[in-house]
């Protein structure tokens, strides 16, 4: 795994350890960074589907 140094803000790091429940800074990191990308893939599957044409009248199944 790369090393990566970057400035933090601390208040806002320890503001994230808490609202995540983790401890270190790495942790932190990694929730954050995996919550920004899912949230990502989320929105754009909303948007694939939000321009799907279906249809508003969807006759009913019947099973069997």
């Amino acid at each position: 795994m790369p090393v990566t140094s970057v400035d933090i803000d601390a208040q806002l790091l320890q503001e994230a350890k808490d609202a995540l429940g983790v401890r270190t800074t790495k942790d932190a990191v990694d929730v954050a960074l995996r919550d920004a990308v899912a949230r990502r893939r989320q929105l754009a599957a909303i948007d694939v589907i939000a321009g799907l044409d279906l249809d508003p009248n969807p006759r009913r199944i019947a099973y069997q």
